[in-house]
């Protein structure tokens, strides 16, 4: 038995039904200029409320309370200040220690609730016994999703597939968790750091596919083509987490 965190579920399974698929249920930066497509959210809405998510004794992130209701969102603050963690969160990839994150009014924890949801991150463990197409089939039959063949093709991530994911280089990684994180389609998307480690041509192909994305995003960078976005609403942690006096 391992236990595995994929982009949207933590599971523990058997390695041999994850072979056979037998589960059931997830370099150049520019200022982007035209707008992207918005659609009606609706009720679609992630909610925290008065989050608070302690390490031991250390507060990373105390009383927060925000909701995410518009497109496109960019969370800043320094390295360190819990913007990984408040993803991990809502991805409902990490428990808070205090308070409740809600998206489309279900807790967010709830595996119906991470259907909608997609997180890529570096922080996220990947199975390293298998390779990546075994992920991606794996995370496919989870969201009974389709294989994300055009996807893979975009990011030329073809030659890495039969890789065993402990093989990986970091930019490929970085690829992979992009592709687990966009293969279903969430209709939250939330990208931490999305750019970092990625080659020119896969830059660019991202930047131009999320700016067409029809879901929400919600990133965080360090990177003006984000943090200068006029579309993107800047979120500064440190006034959401005014609570909190200890930064990891």
């Amino acid at each position: 038995m391992r236990t595995l965190i994929s982009s949207s579920f933590v599971f523990t399974v058997r390695i041999s039904d994850i072979l056979s698929h037998n589960l059931k249920v997830a370099d150049t930066c520019f200022i982007l200029h035209s707008a992207p497509i918005i659609l009606s959210l609706g009720n679609h809405l992630l909610i925290l409320r008065d989050v608070s998510k302690f390490y031991q004794k250390n507060a990373v992130l105390q009383d927060l309370t925000f909701h995410f209701d518009g497109q496109r969102y960019c969370v800043v603050g320094p390295n360190g200040s819990g913007k990984t963690t408040l993803l991990m969160l809502a991805a409902g990839l990490e428990t808070v220690s205090a308070g409740q994150i809600t998206f489309n009014g279900q807790p967010v924890h709830l595996a119906k609730t991470k259907r909608h949801l997609g997180i890529s991150s570096d922080k996220i463990i990947l199975p390293d016994f298998l390779t990546a197409q075994q992920l991606l089939e794996y995370h496919c039959s989870q969201h009974n999703c389709s294989y994300p063949t055009a996807l893979i093709d975009h990011l030329e991530f073809t030659a890495q597939l039969t890789t065993q994911v402990s093989a990986l280089s970091l930019g490929s990684l970085k690829k992979l968790s992009l592709l687990l994180a966009l293969a279903h389609q969430p209709k939250c998307l939330m990208l931490d750091e999305p750019t970092t480690g990625l080659d020119h041509n896969s830059r660019l192909w991202l930047f131009d596919y999320i700016e067409h994305y029809p879901g929400q995003i919600i990133v965080t960078s360090h990177e003006k083509c984000f943090t200068e976005n006029s579309h993107y609403q800047q979120v500064v942690l440190a006034e959401l987490n005014q609570h909190c006096n200890i930064i990891l």
